[in-house]
Formats: C-alpha cells, sequence, structure tokens
C-alpha cells in the first residue's frame, strides 16, 4: 500500500503536475488522521471495555460481600431472639416463686447474657478503593458506596460492639455475675475436672436484687439493639440495591 501511493507521487512530480500532487499530498494527509483517529476511538474502546469488565469484577466483589454480611445480620438476630428468651424465662420464673434446677437457671441466665455484635465485610470496596474510586463510572453509585463504607457501617459497627453487656460498664456487669455465681469444681465420668458456674444459693437465686439489675441492664441492651437492627438492615438493603441496579445495566 505504501509504495502504491510511492508510484502516484513520483508519477505526478515526473509530470510536473504541482496542483493535483499538492491535492494528492493533502489527501494523503487526512488519510493518515483519520486512520490514527480510528484507531484512537478502537484502543479508547477496547480501555472502556477493560475499565468496564473491571467495574463490574470489582462490584461483584462489594455484592459478595454484602451478601456475607446479611448473613452476619441473621446470625444477629437469632442472638438478639435468645437473648430475649432468656430475659422472658426469668422473669417467668421469678413471678412464678418456684424453684429450679441449676442447669435450668444457668441455661436461661446464658441465653439472656449473649451479646450481639456485628462487624461488615470491606473487602471489596477496599479493593476499589485501593484503585481508586473513579473507577466506579455511577457518580452516585460511587457516592453512594463512600457513604454507607465510610460512615453508616462503621457507624453501626461500633455501636454493636460497645452496646454489648460484657463491654459496656463492664465491672458492674462482672460484680453482678459474680455475687451471683460462683465456680465450683466437679469431676467428669473420665475422671478428669472441670470448673462450672453455680448460684450461691439455688433456692434464692431468683430472689437476688442482682438478678433483677442484671435482667434490667440486658432488657436496656436488648431495646437499643433492635432499635439499631432495623436500621443496620435498612442500610445493608439500600447499599445491596445501589450495587445489584448498576450491575443489571452492565
Amino acid at each position: 500500500m505504501i509504495n502504491f501511493f510511492r508510484k502516484i507521487r513520483k508519477r505526478l512530480l515526473s509530470e510536473n503536475r504541482i496542483s493535483k500532487y499538492l491535492l494528492y499530498a493533502f489527501g494523503e494527509i487526512i488519510l493518515v488522521v483519520i486512520g490514527i483517529l480510528i484507531a484512537l476511538q478502537i484502543n479508547n474502546w477496547n480501555q472502556n471495555q477493560l475499565d468496564r469488565n473491571f467495574e463490574k469484577t470489582m462490584l461483584k466483589e462489594v455484592r459478595s460481600a454484602l451478601t456475607s454480611d446479611l448473613e452476619v445480620y441473621e446470625i444477629m438476630q437469632e442472638r438478639a431472639s435468645m437473648k430475649q428468651e432468656g430475659i422472658q424465662e426469668l422473669l417467668q420464673m421469678i413471678a412464678s416463686e418456684q424453684t429450679y434446677p441449676d442447669t435450668v437457671l444457668l441455661k436461661s441466665y446464658t441465653k439472656m447474657s449473649f451479646g450481639v455484635q456485628f462487624n461488615y465485610n470491606k473487602g471489596g470496596y477496599e479493593a476499589i478503593k485501593s484503585v481508586g474510586l473513579d473507577k466506579v463510572s455511577n457518580d452516585s453509585l460511587r457516592q453512594g458506596l463512600i457513604v454507607f463504607y465510610e460512615h453508616h457501617f462503621p457507624r453501626a459497627e461500633k455501636f454493636f460492639n460497645s452496646v454489648d453487656e460484657f463491654e459496656y460498664n463492664k465491672k458492674y456487669q462482672l460484680d453482678l455475675h459474680n455475687a451471683l455465681w460462683k465456680r465450683i469444681s466437679i469431676q467428669l465420668a473420665n475422671g478428669s475436672w472441670k470448673l462450672v458456674s453455680r448460684p450461691i444459693n439455688s433456692e434464692a437465686f431468683l430472689e437476688q436484687p442482682e438478678l433483677i439489675d442484671r435482667i434490667k441492664i440486658a432488657q436496656d441492651n436488648l431495646s437499643s439493639i433492635n432499635g439499631t437492627m432495623g436500621y443496620l438492615k435498612y442500610i445493608m438493603d439500600s447499599c445491596s440495591k445501589l450495587v445489584e441496579n448498576e450491575l443489571n445495566k452492565m
């Protein structure tokens, strides 16, 4: 092709047809420019496709992380339900004015003492952040991810991990617990020994004021937990919807 154009130029020059030569040369320049523009366009298209594919992969990672967070949420719900069961069982025992075996008391007391913690999976978001959030082409989605992962999720995590009754006012909780229970050593069937918790006074256990304090604290914590669970579910669903809508467009 190059030799073909070169022959045309030589022929025009040899025939002293300068005006046609100049016109031809100009046309050749135009063709070269058009070729360059087309090549750039193809390169840009290829790069955009690569960027879009990378963005899609990263958003799938975020979606996967949100799915695992929703599984954590379900576990949190189960623990909150168990905590509520333990509280109600102890209150019913107190109202019954009966005595109960240590194992029954301990089972309900343990359920009441369940903590509800939340740790979110930010791996997908951090992966995008490490290469630049500008990789997310949708402005609304990019701003949404920033708000959810820099504000809402850390805020929820901090709340749940501080409201846990074994972390909040920990010394007072421990003092109440020690006032209610003592550790004793028992020998198992295989001959080994194990420390277990037993009420200091099994018959009067349900009448001790320390138990009422523990139940009241557990109720207050559970009320805060349940109130924030709704907020957590809302931000999870909202973030998931943003990501899913963008993936559906790709």
